[in-house]
């Protein structure tokens, strides 16, 4: 219920001030609701915020995870993943090259139960990648606010690339990890298959220069396995470091 928890969808409440209405023993919406005060709220604030957190229990329902992105801080859309993991996409990119002016040539896209990589040159179009995203609520990527969906917004513009948008690179750095997504894994006692275990984004353009120049299949292959293995890993890693980051933020989490 950590959606749920969250009144920092409401308007001027930040985490302080939604401590302070932890601290009062109010800790889901219907709990606010139900109150007939809550510190700090005038009567005519309280009012307004009802109104707010009925529409949160409706877009709830409704499946609608861009209403709490809107107005919950970037820092925080985080919160909406347990709520939302099903209709997930984990999604990264490989390219020609390690610079923002290199081509896309493969995206990896992953759900809970499957994946699938659109290949440059073959299904990698703008079509392809809105189908895919057609029905998700939410896009989880490593680093992807600075690389992957800039890249992506630029070359193919999909609709569904302004999903709301977790970022495990930032929300890893608050439980103290930092550095690559394999050095992450290691840190969360996650293993990758030894084949892709010591293999970089300098491999991955190299299995592409080699599909692509001499046609050699098998590296092709071994490109997309080894990006199967980002995207999926992605899955793993947001289970655990929201699970982390909830028991921090929130107080007396079971």
């Amino acid at each position: 219920m950590v959606l749920e928890r969250s009144f920092v969808l409401l308007d001027r409440v930040g985490e302080l001030t939604e401590r302070r209405i932890w601290d009062q023993g109010i800790n889901t919406w219907d709990d606010f609701l139900d109150a007939d005060f809550v510190s700090p709220f005038s009567r005519q604030r309280k009012e307004t915020a009802d109104v707010t957190l009925e529409q949160a229990k409706s877009a709830l329902f409704q499946r609608s995870a861009g209403f709490f992105a809107d107005r919950m801080p970037n820092r925080e859309v985080w919160r909406l993943y347990p709520r939302f993991r099903e209709d997930t996409v984990f999604l990264d990119i490989e390219t020609t090259g390690l610079s923002r002016h290199s081509a896309i040539t493969v995206v990896g896209l992953g759900r809970a139960d499957r994946f699938r990589a659109l290949v440059r040159g073959q299904d990698l179009t703008r079509q392809e990648l809105a189908s895919e995203l057609e029905d998700a609520r939410m896009l989880v990527t490593f680093n992807g606010a600075s690389f992957d969906l800039p890249m992506l917004r630029g070359q193919i513009a999909a609709p569904g690339l302004d999903l709301p948008h977790l970022d495990l690179r930032f929300l890893a750095r608050r439980i103290g990890l930092s550095g690559g997504l394999k050095h992450i894994e290691r840190e969360l006692g996650l293993k990758r298959d030894r084949e892709f275990a010591m293999m970089t984004g300098a491999d991955a353009v190299h299995l592409w220069n080699l599909w692509n120049r001499r046609g050699n299949e098998k590296a092709l292959d071994l490109l997309l396995m080894y990006n199967e293995a980002d995207v999926m890993n992605l899955l793993e890693v947001a289970d655990i470091v929201c699970d982390q980051v909830a028991n921090v933020t929130f107080p007396g989490r079971e």
